[in-house]
Protein backbone atom coordinates (compact mmCIF):
# COMPACT_ATOMS: atom_id res chain seq x y z
CA UNK A 1 0.00 0.00 0.00
CA UNK A 2 1.67 3.48 -0.92
CA UNK A 3 1.78 5.75 2.05
CA UNK A 4 3.61 8.99 0.47
CA UNK A 5 3.48 10.87 4.14
CA UNK A 6 5.77 8.18 5.64
CA UNK A 7 7.53 7.83 2.47
CA UNK A 8 8.63 11.15 2.41
CA UNK A 9 9.10 11.30 6.27
CA UNK A 10 11.75 8.61 5.78
CA UNK A 11 13.54 10.59 3.13
CA UNK A 12 13.23 13.43 5.46
CA UNK A 13 14.28 11.91 8.76
CA UNK A 14 17.58 10.35 6.45
CA UNK A 15 18.23 13.73 5.37
CA UNK A 16 18.67 14.97 8.78
CA UNK A 17 15.27 16.55 8.59
CA UNK A 18 16.84 19.52 6.26
CA UNK A 19 14.19 20.80 3.81
CA UNK A 20 16.38 21.66 1.39
CA UNK A 21 18.27 18.71 1.29
CA UNK A 22 14.58 16.99 0.89
CA UNK A 23 13.29 19.62 -1.74
CA UNK A 24 16.59 18.45 -3.92
CA UNK A 25 15.59 14.56 -3.49
CA UNK A 26 12.32 15.42 -4.43
CA UNK A 27 13.59 17.22 -7.74
CA UNK A 28 15.00 14.27 -8.97
CA UNK A 29 12.47 11.86 -7.57
CA UNK A 30 8.95 13.33 -7.81
CA UNK A 31 5.92 11.03 -7.47
CA UNK A 32 7.70 8.33 -5.41
CA UNK A 33 5.52 6.69 -3.11
CA UNK A 34 7.38 4.13 -1.70
CA UNK A 35 11.37 3.49 -0.27
CA UNK A 36 12.85 0.21 0.34
CA UNK A 37 13.11 -1.24 4.00
CA UNK A 38 17.12 -0.48 3.97
CA UNK A 39 16.74 1.56 6.76
CA UNK A 40 13.15 2.07 7.96
CA UNK A 41 11.71 5.14 8.87
CA UNK A 42 12.37 5.11 12.94
CA UNK A 43 9.54 6.45 14.96
CA UNK A 44 10.88 9.00 17.27
CA UNK A 45 9.50 11.57 18.91
CA UNK A 46 10.12 14.08 16.71
CA UNK A 47 8.51 11.77 13.74
CA UNK A 48 5.29 11.39 15.74
CA UNK A 49 5.16 15.09 16.18
CA UNK A 50 5.54 16.05 12.68
CA UNK A 51 3.03 13.49 12.00
CA UNK A 52 0.40 14.53 14.60
CA UNK A 53 0.99 18.54 13.48
CA UNK A 54 0.47 17.48 9.73
CA UNK A 55 -3.38 15.99 10.35
CA UNK A 56 -3.72 18.50 12.49
CA UNK A 57 -2.66 21.30 9.99
CA UNK A 58 -4.85 19.05 7.04
CA UNK A 59 -8.12 19.13 9.46
CA UNK A 60 -7.79 22.57 10.27
CA UNK A 61 -7.67 23.58 6.53
CA UNK A 62 -10.32 21.36 6.00
CA UNK A 63 -12.54 22.53 8.59
CA UNK A 64 -11.77 26.59 7.98
CA UNK A 65 -13.09 25.88 4.13
CA UNK A 66 -16.34 24.67 5.46
CA UNK A 67 -16.64 27.42 7.79
CA UNK A 68 -15.74 29.93 5.27
CA UNK A 69 -17.56 28.51 2.22
CA UNK A 70 -14.30 28.20 0.27
CA UNK A 71 -14.99 24.75 -0.52
CA UNK A 72 -12.53 24.97 -3.63
CA UNK A 73 -10.09 24.62 -0.89
CA UNK A 74 -11.06 20.95 0.19
CA UNK A 75 -10.50 19.13 -2.69
CA UNK A 76 -6.69 20.91 -3.38
CA UNK A 77 -5.75 20.11 0.35
CA UNK A 78 -6.94 16.65 -0.03
CA UNK A 79 -4.89 16.40 -2.93
CA UNK A 80 -2.31 17.56 -1.60
CA UNK A 81 -2.17 16.14 1.71
CA UNK A 82 -2.57 12.16 0.07
CA UNK A 83 0.04 13.05 -2.70
CA UNK A 84 2.61 15.40 -2.12
CA UNK A 85 2.29 16.07 1.80
CA UNK A 86 5.74 17.41 2.28
CA UNK A 87 3.97 20.92 2.30
CA UNK A 88 2.64 19.90 5.47
CA UNK A 89 5.16 18.41 7.10
CA UNK A 90 7.83 21.77 6.45
CA UNK A 91 4.76 23.81 7.94
CA UNK A 92 5.80 20.83 11.03
CA UNK A 93 8.88 21.60 11.24
CA UNK A 94 8.53 25.30 11.46
CA UNK A 95 6.37 24.88 14.05
CA UNK A 96 8.33 23.06 16.08
CA UNK A 97 12.03 24.30 15.48
CA UNK A 98 11.86 26.78 18.07
CA UNK A 99 10.26 24.69 20.94
CA UNK A 100 13.23 21.64 19.83
CA UNK A 101 16.10 24.43 20.45
CA UNK A 102 14.55 25.54 23.77
CA UNK A 103 14.42 21.43 24.54
CA UNK A 104 17.85 20.87 22.61
CA UNK A 105 20.09 23.66 25.13
CA UNK A 106 17.78 21.83 28.45
CA UNK A 107 18.80 18.46 27.01
CA UNK A 108 22.86 19.35 26.58
CA UNK A 109 22.86 21.30 30.45
CA UNK A 110 21.10 18.39 32.01
CA UNK A 111 23.46 15.46 30.57
CA UNK A 112 26.22 17.71 31.09
CA UNK A 113 25.04 17.99 35.10
CA UNK A 114 24.88 14.24 34.77
CA UNK A 115 28.35 13.67 33.21
CA UNK A 116 30.34 15.96 35.50
CA UNK A 117 28.49 14.22 38.70
CA UNK A 118 30.42 11.44 37.88
CA UNK A 119 34.05 12.08 39.13
CA UNK A 120 35.05 8.33 38.44
CA UNK A 121 34.25 8.46 34.92
CA UNK A 122 36.57 9.05 31.84
CA UNK A 123 34.46 9.86 28.75
CA UNK A 124 36.75 9.08 25.93
CA UNK A 125 35.31 10.96 22.39
CA UNK A 126 35.91 8.96 18.83
CA UNK A 127 35.18 11.28 15.82
CA UNK A 128 36.85 10.82 11.65
CA UNK A 129 35.13 11.39 7.98
CA UNK A 130 35.31 7.16 8.49
CA UNK A 131 36.59 4.31 10.64
CA UNK A 132 34.69 5.92 14.25
CA UNK A 133 32.52 2.89 14.46
CA UNK A 134 34.84 0.21 14.28
CA UNK A 135 37.33 2.08 16.42
CA UNK A 136 34.52 2.70 18.87
CA UNK A 137 33.97 -1.14 18.75
CA UNK A 138 36.96 -2.52 19.18
CA UNK A 139 38.26 0.26 22.00
CA UNK A 140 34.93 -0.92 23.81
CA UNK A 141 35.99 -4.91 23.41
CA UNK A 142 39.52 -4.23 25.17
CA UNK A 143 38.59 -1.88 27.91
CA UNK A 144 35.47 -4.38 28.88
CA UNK A 145 38.33 -6.51 29.78
CA UNK A 146 39.48 -4.04 32.26
CA UNK A 147 36.64 -1.75 33.75
CA UNK A 148 33.12 -1.34 33.20
CA UNK A 149 32.62 0.46 30.04
CA UNK A 150 29.98 1.93 28.31
CA UNK A 151 29.95 3.34 24.39
CA UNK A 152 27.11 4.40 22.16
CA UNK A 153 25.50 1.77 20.42
CA UNK A 154 25.94 1.22 15.87
CA UNK A 155 26.03 4.88 15.21
CA UNK A 156 24.63 6.93 17.90
CA UNK A 157 26.70 9.86 17.79
CA UNK A 158 24.00 12.93 18.01
CA UNK A 159 22.71 14.84 21.00
CA UNK A 160 19.47 13.40 21.40
CA UNK A 161 20.80 9.42 20.55
CA UNK A 162 23.50 10.34 23.38
CA UNK A 163 22.01 11.37 26.12
CA UNK A 164 19.31 9.00 25.70
CA UNK A 165 22.36 6.47 25.92
CA UNK A 166 23.27 8.53 29.58
CA UNK A 167 19.66 8.47 30.48
CA UNK A 168 19.62 4.82 30.50
CA UNK A 169 22.73 2.87 30.60
CA UNK A 170 25.03 5.32 32.46
CA UNK A 171 25.81 3.59 35.82
CA UNK A 172 28.20 5.03 38.99
CA UNK A 173 30.08 2.16 38.64
CA UNK A 174 30.67 2.82 34.98
CA UNK A 175 34.32 4.00 34.73
CA UNK A 176 34.90 4.72 30.43
CA UNK A 177 32.31 5.72 28.72
CA UNK A 178 32.82 5.68 24.75
CA UNK A 179 30.99 8.24 22.49
CA UNK A 180 31.45 8.23 18.93
CA UNK A 181 30.71 11.91 17.94
CA UNK A 182 28.84 12.64 14.14
CA UNK A 183 28.65 15.89 12.61
CA UNK A 184 27.37 17.28 9.35
CA UNK A 185 28.57 21.16 10.07
CA UNK A 186 30.67 23.18 12.18
CA UNK A 187 29.94 23.40 15.58
CA UNK A 188 27.97 20.13 16.10
CA UNK A 189 31.19 18.32 17.65
CA UNK A 190 31.75 20.92 19.63
CA UNK A 191 28.03 21.21 21.12
CA UNK A 192 28.37 17.21 21.82
CA UNK A 193 31.92 18.22 23.69
CA UNK A 194 29.88 21.04 26.11
CA UNK A 195 27.13 18.04 26.69
CA UNK A 196 29.57 14.84 27.24
CA UNK A 197 32.99 16.82 28.12
CA UNK A 198 35.77 14.12 26.74
CA UNK A 199 38.63 13.51 28.95
CA UNK A 200 40.01 11.91 25.54
CA UNK A 201 39.74 11.58 22.20
CA UNK A 202 40.33 9.89 18.83
CA UNK A 203 40.46 11.44 15.60
CA UNK A 204 40.82 8.62 12.89
CA UNK A 205 40.79 10.49 9.52
CA UNK A 206 39.88 13.23 7.96
CA UNK A 207 38.68 12.58 4.02
CA UNK A 208 36.13 13.27 1.27
CA UNK A 209 33.15 11.58 3.24
CA UNK A 210 30.03 13.94 3.26
CA UNK A 211 32.02 16.47 1.28
CA UNK A 212 28.66 17.14 -0.37
CA UNK A 213 27.83 18.50 2.91
CA UNK A 214 30.61 20.47 4.32
CA UNK A 215 31.48 22.05 0.63
CA UNK A 216 35.17 21.81 1.61
CA UNK A 217 38.23 19.89 3.38
CA UNK A 218 38.93 22.95 5.45
CA UNK A 219 35.34 22.69 6.83
CA UNK A 220 35.60 19.14 7.37
CA UNK A 221 38.80 19.71 9.29
CA UNK A 222 37.61 22.80 11.48
CA UNK A 223 34.50 20.30 12.75
CA UNK A 224 36.64 17.31 13.48
CA UNK A 225 39.28 18.83 15.46
CA UNK A 226 36.75 20.63 17.48
CA UNK A 227 36.94 17.08 19.72
CA UNK A 228 41.01 17.50 20.06
CA UNK A 229 40.53 21.05 20.37
CA UNK A 230 37.71 19.86 23.54
CA UNK A 231 41.04 17.70 25.36
CA UNK A 232 43.99 18.44 26.95
CA UNK A 233 46.88 17.80 23.77
CA UNK A 234 48.31 15.47 25.62
CA UNK A 235 45.31 13.48 25.60
CA UNK A 236 44.00 13.08 21.99
CA UNK A 237 45.33 10.44 19.60
CA UNK A 238 44.96 10.98 16.05
CA UNK A 239 46.13 9.10 12.62
CA UNK A 240 49.25 10.45 11.30
CA UNK A 241 49.43 8.76 7.68
CA UNK A 242 46.32 10.80 6.85
CA UNK A 243 47.51 13.97 5.62
CA UNK A 244 45.02 16.25 6.45
CA UNK A 245 44.97 15.73 9.75
CA UNK A 246 48.98 15.40 9.86
CA UNK A 247 48.99 18.71 8.16
CA UNK A 248 46.65 20.39 10.84
CA UNK A 249 48.80 19.11 13.45
CA UNK A 250 52.01 21.65 12.64
CA UNK A 251 50.16 24.15 14.44
CA UNK A 252 51.85 25.32 17.79
CA UNK A 253 49.08 24.22 19.90
CA UNK A 254 49.01 20.64 18.84
CA UNK A 255 52.30 19.62 19.37
CA UNK A 256 51.66 17.33 22.20
CA UNK A 257 48.96 15.74 20.31
CA UNK A 258 49.68 11.92 20.34
CA UNK A 259 49.92 10.33 17.03
CA UNK A 260 49.17 6.74 15.52
CA UNK A 261 50.62 4.82 12.43
CA UNK A 262 50.88 2.40 10.21
CA UNK A 263 53.94 3.82 7.88
CA UNK A 264 55.58 6.65 10.20
CA UNK A 265 58.27 5.76 12.43
CA UNK A 266 58.00 9.24 14.28
CA UNK A 267 54.67 8.41 15.34
CA UNK A 268 54.02 7.83 19.10
CA UNK A 269 52.62 4.37 18.17
CA UNK A 270 53.91 2.38 15.28
CA UNK A 271 53.45 -0.58 13.39
CA UNK A 272 56.52 -1.87 12.12
CA UNK A 273 55.42 -5.04 10.55
CA UNK A 274 52.22 -6.70 9.31
CA UNK A 275 50.90 -9.63 7.74
CA UNK A 276 47.05 -9.95 6.06
CA UNK A 277 45.40 -12.98 4.85
CA UNK A 278 41.72 -14.76 4.98
CA UNK A 279 42.64 -15.57 8.80
CA UNK A 280 43.23 -12.29 9.87
CA UNK A 281 46.09 -9.93 10.90
CA UNK A 282 49.09 -10.09 12.68
CA UNK A 283 51.53 -7.30 13.59
CA UNK A 284 53.47 -5.56 15.95
CA UNK A 285 53.31 -2.22 17.49
CA UNK A 286 55.96 -0.24 18.66
CA UNK A 287 55.53 2.05 21.04
CA UNK A 288 58.82 4.24 23.35
CA UNK A 289 61.14 1.14 21.71
CA UNK A 290 58.93 -1.42 22.57
CA UNK A 291 57.58 -4.05 19.90
CA UNK A 292 54.40 -5.72 21.06
CA UNK A 293 52.69 -8.75 18.95
CA UNK A 294 49.02 -9.10 18.09
CA UNK A 295 46.67 -11.19 16.44
CA UNK A 296 43.16 -10.71 15.05
CA UNK A 297 41.06 -12.14 12.84
CA UNK A 298 39.81 -8.71 11.28
CA UNK A 299 40.75 -8.32 7.38
CA UNK A 300 42.06 -5.45 5.57
CA UNK A 301 44.39 -2.56 6.28
CA UNK A 302 41.78 -0.32 7.37
CA UNK A 303 40.77 -2.54 9.92
CA UNK A 304 44.70 -2.70 11.52
CA UNK A 305 44.38 1.16 11.46
CA UNK A 306 41.27 1.13 13.11
CA UNK A 307 42.91 -1.86 15.59
CA UNK A 308 46.54 0.63 15.89
CA UNK A 309 43.68 3.28 17.16
CA UNK A 310 42.09 1.44 19.73
CA UNK A 311 45.29 -0.25 21.06
CA UNK A 312 47.00 2.93 21.01
CA UNK A 313 44.03 4.83 22.89
CA UNK A 314 44.03 1.84 25.39
CA UNK A 315 47.78 2.36 26.28
CA UNK A 316 47.45 5.86 26.81
CA UNK A 317 44.44 4.45 29.38
CA UNK A 318 47.32 2.31 31.27
CA UNK A 319 45.57 -0.44 30.96
CA UNK A 320 47.65 -3.84 31.18
CA UNK A 321 49.37 -5.14 27.41
CA UNK A 322 48.68 -9.01 28.51
CA UNK A 323 44.44 -7.40 28.69
CA UNK A 324 44.57 -5.66 25.62
CA UNK A 325 46.30 -8.86 24.08
CA UNK A 326 43.81 -11.39 25.11
CA UNK A 327 40.57 -8.90 24.13
CA UNK A 328 42.10 -7.52 20.64
CA UNK A 329 41.80 -12.11 19.77
CA UNK A 330 38.24 -11.40 21.15
CA UNK A 331 37.21 -8.50 18.29
CA UNK A 332 35.34 -9.18 15.55
CA UNK A 333 34.37 -6.57 12.62
CA UNK A 334 31.11 -4.54 13.13
CA UNK A 335 28.51 -5.31 10.89
CA UNK A 336 28.51 -4.61 7.57
CA UNK A 337 32.00 -3.22 8.05
CA UNK A 338 34.54 -5.32 6.23
CA UNK A 339 32.70 -8.44 7.77
CA UNK A 340 34.03 -11.55 6.35
CA UNK A 341 31.09 -14.71 5.71
CA UNK A 342 31.75 -18.02 3.70
CA UNK A 343 29.16 -18.15 0.96
CA UNK A 344 29.64 -21.42 -1.20
CA UNK A 345 33.63 -21.77 -2.79
CA UNK A 346 33.64 -17.81 -2.40
CA UNK A 347 34.63 -15.19 1.05
CA UNK A 348 32.46 -12.17 0.96
CA UNK A 349 33.96 -9.18 2.41
CA UNK A 350 30.85 -7.52 3.48
CA UNK A 351 31.73 -3.65 3.40
CA UNK A 352 27.58 -2.60 2.99
CA UNK A 353 27.35 -0.22 6.11
CA UNK A 354 28.68 2.82 3.81
CA UNK A 355 32.16 3.65 1.67
CA UNK A 356 34.99 6.20 1.17
CA UNK A 357 37.55 7.21 -0.89
CA UNK A 358 40.76 5.98 1.49
CA UNK A 359 39.05 2.79 2.49
CA UNK A 360 38.47 1.54 -1.03
CA UNK A 361 41.48 2.34 -2.42
CA UNK A 362 43.45 0.41 0.65
CA UNK A 363 40.81 -2.74 0.28
CA UNK A 364 41.60 -2.55 -3.38
CA UNK A 365 45.23 -3.15 -2.81
CA UNK A 366 44.68 -5.41 0.11
CA UNK A 367 42.83 -7.33 -2.67
CA UNK A 368 45.23 -7.07 -5.31
CA UNK A 369 47.63 -9.12 -2.99
CA UNK A 370 45.71 -12.23 -2.52
CA UNK A 371 45.07 -14.70 -5.36
CA UNK A 372 41.60 -15.94 -6.71
CA UNK A 373 39.10 -14.44 -9.43
CA UNK A 374 37.07 -11.42 -7.83
CA UNK A 375 34.10 -9.56 -8.06
CA UNK A 376 33.23 -5.75 -7.09
CA UNK A 377 29.79 -5.06 -6.16
CA UNK A 378 29.38 -1.54 -5.75
CA UNK A 379 27.32 1.89 -6.28
CA UNK A 380 29.57 4.11 -5.71
CA UNK A 381 30.71 6.64 -3.09
CA UNK A 382 28.02 9.20 -1.95
CA UNK A 383 28.08 12.82 -1.06
CA UNK A 384 31.44 13.38 -2.67
CA UNK A 385 30.03 16.74 -4.31
CA UNK A 386 32.55 18.36 -6.79
CA UNK A 387 34.70 15.41 -6.69
CA UNK A 388 32.60 12.84 -7.77
CA UNK A 389 33.69 12.15 -11.03
CA UNK A 390 37.52 12.43 -10.26
CA UNK A 391 37.19 10.01 -7.21
CA UNK A 392 35.04 7.45 -9.28
CA UNK A 393 37.24 7.59 -12.61
CA UNK A 394 40.62 7.07 -10.26
CA UNK A 395 39.10 4.13 -8.26
CA UNK A 396 37.45 2.53 -11.73
CA UNK A 397 41.10 2.96 -12.87
CA UNK A 398 42.79 1.56 -9.93
CA UNK A 399 40.72 -1.04 -9.92
CA UNK A 400 40.29 -2.67 -13.12
CA UNK A 401 44.04 -4.64 -12.84
CA UNK A 402 42.07 -6.29 -9.86
CA UNK A 403 39.08 -7.60 -10.12
CA UNK A 404 37.36 -9.71 -13.27
CA UNK A 405 33.90 -8.86 -12.86
CA UNK A 406 32.38 -5.60 -11.58
CA UNK A 407 28.42 -5.44 -10.80
CA UNK A 408 27.30 -1.21 -10.77
CA UNK A 409 24.46 -0.32 -8.91
CA UNK A 410 22.20 1.95 -10.89
CA UNK A 411 23.44 4.00 -13.58
CA UNK A 412 24.22 7.51 -11.98
CA UNK A 413 27.02 9.69 -12.24
CA UNK A 414 29.16 7.71 -9.54
CA UNK A 415 28.70 4.48 -11.82
CA UNK A 416 29.22 6.31 -15.27
CA UNK A 417 32.11 7.86 -13.72
CA UNK A 418 33.60 4.69 -12.09
CA UNK A 419 33.11 2.96 -15.65
CA UNK A 420 34.86 5.45 -17.62
CA UNK A 421 37.72 5.06 -15.40
CA UNK A 422 38.02 1.69 -15.66
CA UNK A 423 37.71 2.05 -19.44
CA UNK A 424 40.76 4.50 -19.60
CA UNK A 425 43.08 2.42 -17.70
CA UNK A 426 45.73 0.57 -19.49
CA UNK A 427 43.06 -2.34 -19.60
CA UNK A 428 40.34 -0.59 -20.67
CA UNK A 429 42.09 1.36 -23.59
CA UNK A 430 43.43 -2.09 -25.29
CA UNK A 431 42.59 -2.10 -28.56
CA UNK A 432 41.29 -5.82 -28.35
CA UNK A 433 38.25 -5.20 -25.74
CA UNK A 434 35.88 -6.82 -27.02
CA UNK A 435 32.01 -6.74 -26.22
CA UNK A 436 30.30 -9.91 -25.40
CA UNK A 437 27.40 -10.95 -28.30
CA UNK A 438 23.90 -10.26 -27.42
CA UNK A 439 24.70 -7.25 -24.74
CA UNK A 440 27.76 -5.02 -26.35
CA UNK A 441 26.59 -2.06 -24.46
CA UNK A 442 26.58 -3.61 -20.86
CA UNK A 443 29.16 -6.33 -20.96
CA UNK A 444 32.47 -5.48 -22.07
CA UNK A 445 35.12 -8.50 -22.32
CA UNK A 446 38.18 -6.42 -21.39
CA UNK A 447 41.88 -8.43 -21.20
CA UNK A 448 44.27 -8.57 -18.72
CA UNK A 449 47.41 -6.58 -19.32
CA UNK A 450 47.94 -5.05 -15.28
CA UNK A 451 47.63 -8.07 -12.91
CA UNK A 452 44.44 -8.78 -13.07
CA UNK A 453 44.14 -13.35 -12.96
CA UNK A 454 41.71 -13.92 -15.11
CA UNK A 455 42.32 -12.67 -18.02
CA UNK A 456 39.15 -10.86 -18.59
CA UNK A 457 36.95 -7.98 -16.87
CA UNK A 458 32.55 -7.82 -16.88
CA UNK A 459 31.20 -5.02 -15.98
CA UNK A 460 27.83 -5.10 -15.85
CA UNK A 461 24.83 -2.48 -14.59
CA UNK A 462 22.19 -3.86 -12.46
CA UNK A 463 19.03 -2.13 -11.17
CA UNK A 464 19.00 -0.56 -7.03
CA UNK A 465 17.57 -3.78 -5.69
CA UNK A 466 16.37 -4.00 -2.08
CA UNK A 467 17.89 -7.73 -2.10
CA UNK A 468 21.55 -8.45 -3.68
CA UNK A 469 21.66 -11.60 -1.78
CA UNK A 470 20.58 -13.90 -4.51
CA UNK A 471 22.98 -12.28 -6.79
CA UNK A 472 25.95 -12.54 -4.43
CA UNK A 473 24.60 -16.52 -3.95
CA UNK A 474 25.41 -17.13 -7.75
CA UNK A 475 28.35 -15.23 -7.73
CA UNK A 476 29.52 -17.32 -4.51
CA UNK A 477 29.84 -20.48 -6.75
CA UNK A 478 32.04 -19.00 -9.64
CA UNK A 479 34.13 -16.31 -7.43
CA UNK A 480 36.58 -16.84 -4.64
CA UNK A 481 36.05 -13.19 -3.15
CA UNK A 482 32.66 -11.27 -3.53
CA UNK A 483 33.28 -7.60 -2.27
CA UNK A 484 29.92 -5.76 -1.53
CA UNK A 485 31.27 -2.19 -1.34
CA UNK A 486 28.31 0.65 -0.11
CA UNK A 487 24.48 -0.23 -0.03
CA UNK A 488 22.72 3.51 -1.20
CA UNK A 489 20.44 4.34 1.16
CA UNK A 490 16.63 4.86 -0.09
CA UNK A 491 17.55 9.10 -0.56
CA UNK A 492 20.03 7.88 -3.46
Amino acid sequence: MLNPIKTQLTILQQEGYSTGRFLKWWLTHPFTYFVSTKKPLALTQKVRRLMAISYILFGLLLLLSIIYKFFIVFPFSAILFFIEPFVFLFAAILIITPFERIHRRRTINRIRKEVLGSPDLTVIGITGSFGKTSVKDFLFTILSGYQETLKTPESYNTIFGIAKVVDFELLKRTKFFICEMGAYICGEIAEICRMVPPKYAILTAIGTQHLERFKNIGNTTLAKFELIDAVNPSNALVNLDNTNIASWITLPRYKNVKTYSLTNSQADYYVSGYSLSFQGLRFTLVHKDKSYSYSSSLFGTSNLYNLTAAISMAMMLKVPNNIISQQVTKISSSPHRLELKKINKATLIDNAFSSNEEGLTSLIHDLSKLPGKKVLITPGIVELGLRTVEVHQRIGKLASGVFDKFILVGKSLRTLSFEQGLLSSPVGADPRVRPIRGNPAQEPVIPDLIGNPSGNIHVSYIPNPTNLWPLIDELSKEFDWILLENDLPDIF
